[in-house]
Formats: structure tokens, sequence, C-alpha cells
């Protein structure tokens, strides 16, 4: 089942600074957090993701960087999130997601700790805004929506093009690592992370007070020699899929928890007090049932049926491509339960039905060296 489209009013979306600079006829955009953003430009993808392994992207993404600030935002952090914040340090980042009472995970995304008053969460697409402000009780803490912009630069050369732009050198911001530094004369936060499996950087504003297309050319003319290109949602995706990196609100619900997608390494137990660790703790549901399927003959697109060997429901398939590194159709399986490496599976695909089989995620890469 193929991703539809539809025209719709842009009157209660939010367009980023950078609009400007993918709006053209053939632009499809997407909704996330109540922003609008480039899904396809019209580019050829494949050339495009041939670049992305290559070179390098920009990227105009719809994440939504939220300010927590306070005497108890340490304390508030931890919780909300089920990993020990307090092991994250100034100047480094770290992935975290928050679950709900019953061990259903409600959000996902990157925590940033650039300096001793802050702490920035690139939360993913959801309320979570509300839901966190909500636990907040007599704590002397506050999480703001400040209103920040997002871009990335995506593949082998993206750390040339951090040099170029700002004062951060390669061999002082490892995976993982985050600052604060001025690109062509306005000030951001910077996060070596991204969401491809590639090297790459991460550029979030501190307000939407500039000139986004004056930033958007400068980092063009700046990582031509680089082989830059900007590029859309539609080569970030297959690599997203390689890389095993997950989607908010496509991959992951509250209706799964951390040991069932696979996060159980970020459920630390041993940490008192944040939400939904009872039901961590106590729940039976610890078996892995989020994980990869191959297909030779054809790609896999989200809503395939996904069926048994004997025509029962196996899942749900929640997104799919074709990766032309891999030769064959790759997708994300919620299985109903959980199901040994190595199974075959049906999938119901537009082109007709084809064997498939079940995978350890990520598909490439898993030690994570191209991103480190």
């Amino acid at each position: 089942m193929a991703i539809s489209y539809l025209p719709v009013s842009d009157h209660r979306f939010k367009k980023s600074p950078f609009f400007a600079c993918n709006d053209r006829e053939d632009t499809l955009y997407g909704i996330y957090n109540e922003r609008l953003y480039p899904i396809s430009s019209g580019a050829n993808q494949t050339e495009h993701y041939n670049n992305l392994r290559v070179n390098c992207c920009l990227y105009d993404v719809p994440e939504t960087p939220l300010r927590i600030s306070g005497d108890d935002s340490l304390a508030f952090l931890e919780k909300l999130f089920t990993r020990k914040i307090q092991n994250i340090k100034v100047g480094r980042a770290g992935y975290a997601i928050a679950c709900n009472h019953l061990g259903g995970v409600v959000m996902d995304g990157v925590l940033l700790r650039p300096n001793d008053e802050d702490f920035i969460y690139v939360q993913a697409n959801g309320d979570f805004l509300n839901w966190a402000r909500a636990h907040i009780g007599d704590m002397s803490v506050s999480i703001d929506d400040f209103d920040s912009w997002v871009l990335q630069i995506q593949g082998p050369k993206s750390l040339d093009v951090l040099e170029q732009v700002s004062d951060i050198r390669i061999e002082d911001f490892p995976y993982y690592a985050c600052a604060e530094t001025v690109i062509n004369g306005i000030p951001f936060y910077v996060s070596r992370s991204g969401w491809t499996g590639e090297r790459g950087f991460e550029i979030y504003s501190k307000d939407a007070d500039f000139d986004g297309v004056a930033l958007w050319n400068h980092l063009l003319e700046k990582g031509a020699p680089y082989g830059i290109i900007p590029s859309d949602v539609s080569s970030m995706h297959v690599r997203r899929l390689e890389a095993g990196i997950l989607d908010y609100g496509t991959d992951i619900d509250d209706s799964i928890n951390p040991f069932e997608l696979g996060l159980g390494r970020l459920v630390h137990l041993d940490k008192a007090g944040f939400i939904g660790r009872d039901a961590l703790e106590a729940t039976n549901r610890k078996k892995l049932r989020f994980m990869g399927l191959t297909c030779q003959r054809y790609p896999l697109v989200r809503g395939d049926g996904i069926l048994k060997s004997n025509g029962d429901i196996a899942g749900s398939l929640t997104a799919g491509a074709w990766s032309s590194h891999l030769g064959c159709g790759i997708g994300y399986v919620r299985l109903n339960e959980p199901t040994e490496i190595g199974t075959t599976i049906l999938a119901q695909t537009d082109e007709g039905e084809a064997e498939c089989k079940v995978v350890a995620l990520p598909f490439i890469d898993p030690q994570k060296k191209l991103v480190k």
C-alpha cells in the first residue's frame, strides 16, 4: 500500500526558515509536530542515496527541540526518562525514551547537555511537551518549545563541512558530542548525531529570528568541495531503515515497550522513580517483537500484509524500501509474537506475494563503524 498525498491548506502548519529552499511545484510535504517538511522534491532518490553514502547531503528536518532548565531539571528528566540522565555529561548527548505508567513508549529523541544550565530534548513526532509538563508537580523546572529549527548534514564528508562553517574540530567532537557554536554569524547548538546511520551532525537554532535561506546557501557554498547536495527525506528514509533507526508514530507508539523494540539497554531498572519503572520491571513482555524483513523479489512498503506460512496474520509492516546496497527489499515488522531469526514470512506486496526472511536489526553496520 503506497503512501498517498493530498492537497491541504497550510494555514495551521508551521513553515521552517528554510521552506523557500525546497518549495517547488513538484515538492510533496509531510506534517510532523505541526511542521511542514519536504518528503520529496522531485529528486532522483537513488542518486541522492548514493551521494549520501559517498559525500554528504543537507536536510531540512521537522524535529522539535525543547529546552529544560531550572534547579530541578536533572531530577525532572530522571523522572521522565528510562535511562540515567546523570550519566550524560556537559558537552554530550544521548538517545532517551520516555514511557507511560504501563511501560508503553510515549516518546523518543536525543537529549543534549550543551552547558551547565540547560538540557535540550530533540523530540520526535507527538505531544510530549504537555505530557511532560503534567509531571512537573512542585519541581523548580521549566520545559518549553523555544521555536528552534533543525538542519542535518549527513554523509562521510559531513564533518569536513562542519569544520569549514564553525570553530568545531573533528578530533574534538566524537559521536554524540554536542556544543554551542556560531555559523554564518548566528549562534547554534550542534550535535554529532542524525537519522541516517552515516557520519553527520545536526544544527539547532536558538530561536526563529535568523535568515534561513542565507544559512542554507552558506552551507551549500562551504560544502561544495565535499560534494554536498540539498536532499529530502526520501533518500534519508532508505538509510535510516538500513541502519535500524526507528520513527516515533510510524514504528513506535505506546502499545509497545522498550524490551519488545530491542531498546532494553535504555531501561535502567536500578534507577528509582522513573515513570513506567514498576510496569517495566514486572512485565512478562520482554522478548523482541520488532525485527527486520528482507525480500529478494520486491520492495516492501508500509501497510503490506504480513502472513505466517499457514496464512495467519504475523504482524504489521511499519516501514519499507528497496535497498540498492543490499539488493533486496527491506522493512520493519512488528510481530504479534516473538519469532526466531531466519523464519520465513509472506508479504502481500503490490507486485504480488513473496517470501521474506526475519532478520536482526540493523541490516548493515551493527557496530556503528560508519557513524563513529
